[in-house]
């Protein structure tokens, strides 16, 4: 009588177990490439292997219940218990085994050689990159928050590398889709390698797909697909930003590199909630698209409510209710949400960011906030510059130290920070960010120049193009600037911005009356949170110089006077006649003695 584990060797039960691991592992990889190759969705590889699952136990059965003798296949049951065992059975099942066996090691050697190895070694000493948007390739076409909201994350993991120059978003993302050669993206972007890739999402699988291609041989450096449950997508971003920092050679101790592309958070909820308000606050500013405010809101609250640790949506939320604060920036609260609640939910969200900040730059950008709101322009400075310091690859660190020194009434020392950043300037393309400070405002050749090379590219922005059309009014280039704002409104739905183009570009072709009618019949109950803002522009635009102040003298008081000096901005804002904010740039040794006259406002009639 034999044993158990006698009758199932003499039954070649661990024969038949062995060849159907490895036949079922080689049908799995197979299906893969075959749903790969044909973009066929995710459910497709599950259904495989739900199969080759549910028939090992089934095979094991039939190898126990069936037995192959001289005669055919015959049931064990049946035979008699000392019949001999017949050779060939075994024989067949070992060449079975040793062919997909074979096979199984050819393929592994063939799927090791695509793997994430670096194919050429980088010498390129010019370690700058961009991250270009991912793109969704699930069956739906329902994932792009998530694609935008990967890619955001991994170039912010790559920005904080010191020594990594990494370019913008907005300049990155102009290049959606585009059918120009990389080479000529990473010209125009003016950075040495590309960083591209995709994702399919199907229930709870996730594919991730991410090449790193140096411009200058159009060579791909390192190249990576992950399949993985949507648990494994927060360490999917850590690990390519890892591998791209480790690939392109920069100077970080590899603990510490691992720190900085870290996603803050374990949480998987957390962290996508996150990537959709990370994706909805960058296209609200960049498309100027104030109708997914409401969405922010709820995003942010699920994503802290998930994680209350996490620091970046914080980060987020401060920034985007500094930006429903700021009278000078195009971006709303909700409607019905009251600016006392906005002024708490700023308070909260700067405090939350600085406290749970991973960086110091990061902490340095929610102090900064907070510094515009309390009016502390020396503090400003001192924290900008700081920022820039540890950034100084950043455009929005160079941006925010430039606006920084306007405010502050520093022009001598902008226009030499200007210059430094135009020596060395970390991308071609930087948006809105200096044309709307120095250069622009203060009218710094640099400005036009920039200006020129933002409105060719391909994919600019409506946010650019606002920008641009008043650094070319500042140059008096009126008939430039014309076509430029037909171009603008051809694709902004923003009224209140709408009707600030078209009323300066009247007042600087001389069509007063035209400007006239536009003031008198624009309806200012459009943006309530940005009246007394876009009344004071347009005010200013007609040259009605006294009527513009006399619009915001409610503000000069402790409780709005981050709305008012917020004014500072603009070169030609004179805080003169307001005592209250005087009193607060004395005190900080601020004085702003040159008013530069808004060269494009309507001539008054005498």
């Amino acid at each position: 009588m034999r044993s158990l584990f006698d009758e199932l060797k003499h039954r070649n039960v661990f024969r038949v177990a062995v060849a159907y691991i490895i036949a079922g592992w080689l049908i799995a990889q197979v299906a893969d490439l075959i749903a790969d190759a044909f973009n066929w969705p995710e459910m497709f590889l599950q259904m495989v292997i739900v199969l080759v699952m549910l028939g090992f136990p089934i095979a094991l059965f039939l190898a126990w219940a069936f037995e192959l003798t001289p005669d055919g296949v015959k049931k064990a049951a049946d035979l008699p218990a000392d019949m001999p065992k017949d050779p060939r059975s075994g024989r067949q099942l070992n060449r079975l085994t040793i062919i997909a066996l074979v096979i199984a090691v050819a393929w592994l050697g063939w799927d090791k050689a695509q793997g994430p190895a670096v194919i050429n070694e980088v010498t390129d000493t010019d370690k700058s990159i961009a991250v270009l948007p991912f793109a969704d390739f699930s069956a739906a076409g329902d994932q792009t928050w998530f694609a935008d909201g990967l890619t955001d994350e991994i170039l912010n993991a790559l920005a904080r590398i010191r020594d990594l120059r990494v370019a913008s978003r907005s300049s990155a993302f102009q290049y959606r889709d585009t059918a120009q050669d990389i080479p000529e993206v990473a010209a125009a972007l003016g950075v040495a390698h590309i960083l591209e890739g995709s994702v399919r999402r199907a229930g709870d699988r996730i594919r991730v797909t991410a090449q790193l291609i140096r411009a200058s041989d159009d060579a791909h450096l390192w190249s990576e697909t992950y399949d993985a449950n949507s648990d494994d997508s927060i360490q999917i971003q850590e690990r390519i930003a890892f591998e791209i920092a480790s690939v392109l050679d920069t100077a970080m101790d590899p603990d510490e590199l691992r720190r900085m592309v870290a996603a803050g958070t374990d949480s998987i909820p957390a962290w996508e909630a996150y990537l959709q308000l990370l994706s909805t606050a960058s296209r609200v500013f960049t498309e100027q698209d104030s109708s997914l405010t409401n969405e922010l809101l709820p995003l942010y609250e699920t994503a802290v409510s998930l994680d209350p640790q996490f620091a970046e949506p914080h980060i987020v939320m401060a920034d985007t209710t500094f930006g429903w604060l700021n009278p000078s920036d195009f971006r709303v609260a909700p409607p019905g949400v009251p600016v006392e609640e906005v002024k708490a939910r700023f308070r909260d969200a700067a405090s939350a960011a600085s406290r749970l900040a991973r960086t110091e730059a990061t902490r340095l950008r929610a102090e900064i906030l907070r510094a515009l709101v309390e009016v502390q322009y020396d503090r400003l400075v001192d924290l900008t510059r700081g920022r820039l310091s540890l950034l100084p690859n950043d455009n929005s660190a160079w941006y925010d130290h430039l606006e920084a020194l306007v405010q502050a009434s520093r022009y001598d020392e902008a226009r030499t920070v200007a210059e430094r950043y135009f020596s060395q300037r970390p991308n071609n393309n930087v948006g809105l960010a200096l044309l709307v400070s120095v250069m622009g405002r203060a009218h710094h050749e640099h400005g036009q120049q920039l200006a020129d090379e933002l409105v060719n590219s391909p994919g600019v922005s409506p946010a650019q193009l606002y920008q641009v059309h008043r650094v070319y009014l500042y140059a008096d280039r009126v008939d430039e600037a014309r076509e430029l704002a037909e171009r603008y409104l051809g694709l902004s739905t923003e009224p209140m911005l709408n009707f600030l183009i078209r009323l300066r570009q009247a007042c600087a072709e001389g069509r007063t009356a035209d400007a006239l009618a536009l003031y008198d019949t624009y309806n200012f109950a459009i943006s309530p949170n940005r009246r007394t803002n876009t009344r004071w522009l347009a005010l200013k635009t007609l040259g009605r110089n006294e009527e513009a102040t006399a619009s915001l003298m409610d503000m000069d008081n402790a409780e709005t006077m981050y709305a008012l000096a917020g004014h500072l901005t603009y070169t030609h804002f004179d805080p003169r006649p307001f005592p209250n904010l005087s009193a607060v740039l004395k005190a900080q040794g601020i004085q702003r003695e040159t008013i530069r006259p808004l060269n494009f406002a309507c001539k008054q009639q005498p």
